[in-house]
């Protein structure tokens, strides 16, 4: 029996698995260096492959200049080439000229004949428009190469060149430039190498000549119409109004900065005389919306600034093509004048004004010194890599947003709390208001109890005194003693008269009579017997219809009138002749009573105040809207009455 007869059986079990894993394990390693050998295979491969493509070279060996021959500016001039530096401008080099220009790039490449590989080409830009061939291939043109021209005056561009059309040694780069006058013409800088070397060159020049161009344009216009739509809502506020101008001008200098093609069929000096135009007024409003902002104003100043630019643009509009490269010159460092004094003293001005949105603009014109400064080097003598103004003006024109909106906020603030004192002010008036009212509606009460008592004297007055005075002048008048008859009627008429007064009063519910002569039956009823006893002789006259029908009111007031009337003449007149007329006149009512008694001086009465009655009818005639003539003289006294119906 072998020994293995007496192990267990799981121990031989456990054996097999375990010789099983390690077997698992041992391909396992294998399978790993052989993808080890395998990526190391590949990337010795890579980098081989990459070494041999980094053995094409491409080098630049020359670079000339010379103008076109023929009219159309097509064909290549055979002599006067001269050598060039790029990036190159004609203005600088004193080369005035408008037309076509050839440039001609030789360079050199150097491949291995199995392994070519394309080159890459970046030019920064071609001023003002152009094509290019590579060894009398057209590789690329503009699409008008006439006016109006197309613009790839700030448009970076690349290719990769085909290997079908390189050779090795030497080859030749033609680009022909058409360019125009004033406009700073040219070819910018051109590089040759591989894609992998080439393309982070063209995405910097893409990002500063295209990419923060379109982020300014979009910025300036965002906060233009911002502004503006602040301005229209509160056209008081200058700044925003002067704000939204300076950024629609330099929303205008830049759309010419990033566009291809020119619009409306415009020829670029055309667009030359807009854009400088634009660049001007902007340099001014800037001046006037920064003097807002400080709350300040230079009247006269701003006047000669104005009129600066309505000068330039008059010589924009007439000026010829040929002086047209002094006046762009001109105007342009005029402009930045301007900006650079603006920029300078307005650390003074925002000093002065005490305000801290003045303080911060202060800050960012003291940043715009540096990089105005830095860039008019740039343009002028070439000093610096690239210009600041594309990276800084997106932010600086944020920073002047942020400062405007700091002005907003501070203005909402002073209404707010403007609203509030306001409102603290109506409620202020208000509570004294209602006071005030009170009081007055206090003391309207007060004379409204005093009129009333006023107008019952009145009422008794002449209706009950009027009664009394009657009755006085019958018992006096008597020739023998009175009945108990008689005083008892001369009772109940006190009576009827007392009722009268009480329910009537100045009360204009009461019935209006349906006749003139119904409203004077009573009053001709309770005279005519007083005055036949007196003989004296009396006329009434009483019209048979409304003209216009009367309000109770007036029937009543001219009822009083006419009785205190009647009872002065009783009284006072020793008339033997009484005329009573009621009549219409002129849209009034009147009444006219005549007598032909001793009479009595009118003005002395009135001025004495001793007439109770005279007064009670003058003063119930002027609460309606009427008046009282009276003239008096011996023989004859005549009342008149006159009621507006």
């Amino acid at each position: 029996m072998s020994y293995q007869t007496y192990l267990p059986k799981t121990f031989g079990q456990q054996q097999v698995k375990s010789h099983q894993y390690r077997t698992f394990i041992r391909y396992f390693i294998k399978f790993l260096c052989l993808c080890w050998l395998v990526v190391l295979a590949q990337t010795a491969f890579a980098k081989y492959s990459t070494s041999e493509q980094t053995n094409c070279t491409a080098n630049i060996q020359s670079i000339q200049m010379a103008k076109a021959t023929g009219q159309d500016g097509i064909q290549r001039p055979e002599t006067d080439w001269q050598n060039v530096k790029l990036p190159d401008q004609w203005d600088k080099r004193k080369f005035y000229y408008t037309g076509s220009t050839w440039y001609k790039i030789v360079w050199d490449y150097q491949c291995p004949t199995t392994t070519k590989t394309p080159i890459t080409i970046v030019i920064s830009y071609i001023n003002m428009a152009g094509q290019i061939f590579i060894n009398d291939d057209l590789l690329w043109q503009d699409q008008s190469l006439v006016e109006p021209l197309s613009r790839s005056w700030n448009m970076p561009r690349y290719w990769n060149l085909p290997v079908s059309s390189l050779k090795q040694g030497e080859n030749i780069l033609w680009v022909r430039v058409v360019g125009v006058k004033s406009q700073n013409s040219g070819l910018g800088q051109v590089f040759l190498g591989n894609a992998t070397q080439m393309i982070p060159i063209f995405q910097t020049y893409w990002n500063q000549q295209r990419v923060l161009m379109f982020l300014n344009l979009i910025t300036s216009l965002t906060l233009g119409v911002i502004a503006f739509l602040v301005w229209i809502f509160h056209r008081k506020d200058q700044l925003f109004g002067w704000f939204t101008l300076a950024t629609l001008m330099w929303s205008m200098v830049m759309f010419n900065t990033i566009m291809l093609e020119a619009p409306f069929g415009l020829t670029t000096l055309q667009i030359a005389r807009i854009s400088i135009i634009c660049f001007f007024a902007y340099s001014l409003f800037s001046c006037f919306y920064a003097w807002r902002l400080a709350q300040r104003k230079f009247p006269r100043l701003e006047k000669i600034l104005l009129l600066m630019l309505f000068i330039a643009i008059g010589m924009a509009m007439l000026l010829p093509d040929t002086a047209l490269y002094n006046f762009i010159s001109g105007t342009f460092f005029l402009g930045l004048l301007v900006l650079l004094i603006n920029f300078i003293s307005y650390q003074w001005i925002a000093y002065r004004s005490k305000l801290l949105e003045a303080y911060l603009l202060a800050f960012v014109f003291l940043f715009f010194i540096i990089v105005s400064i830095h860039d008019v080097l740039f343009l002028i003598k070439g000093i610096g890599r690239f210009m600041l103004m594309p990276y800084t003006a997106p932010l600086t024109t944020l920073l002047i947003a942020i400062i405007l909106a700091l002005r907003l906020a501070k203005n909402m603030r002073r209404i707010e709390q403007f609203n509030k004192t306001l409102e603290n002010s109506v409620i202020q008036a208000r509570d004294e208001l209602a006071i005030s009212l009170n009081t007055q509606h206090q003391l309207e009460l007060d004379n409204a109890k005093l009129q009333e008592r006023l107008q019952l004297a009145h009422d008794l007055h002449d209706g009950l005194g009027g009664s009394l005075v009657r009755s006085m002048v019958t018992v006096d008048q008597s020739q023998a003693n009175l009945s108990n008859q008689q005083f008892l009627s001369m009772l109940k008429i006190l009576r009827d008269d007392l009722r009268q007064v009480i329910d009537s009063g100045s009360s204009t519910g009461a019935k209006v009579p349906d006749t003139p002569i119904l409203w004077g039956a009573p009053l001709r009823h309770r005279f005519m017997q007083l005055f036949d006893e007196l003989d004296v002789t009396t006329k009434w006259s009483f019209p048979e219809s409304w003209q216009k029908q009367p309000t109770p009111l007036v029937c009543l007031t001219l009822l009083r009138v006419a009785e205190e009337a009647l009872t002065n003449i009783l009284k006072h007149s020793q008339a033997t002749s009484v005329k009573c007329a009621l009549f219409f006149s002129n849209g009034q009512l009147v009444l006219d009573i005549e007598d032909n008694g001793i009479g009595f001086d009118v003005e002395a009465v009135k001025n004495a105040g001793m007439s109770v009655g005279l007064r009670s009818m003058q003063t119930r005639l002027e609460r309606l809207g009427g008046h009282l003539t009276v003239q008096s003289e011996a023989g004859r006294t005549c009342l008149k009455a006159c009621l507006p119906v």
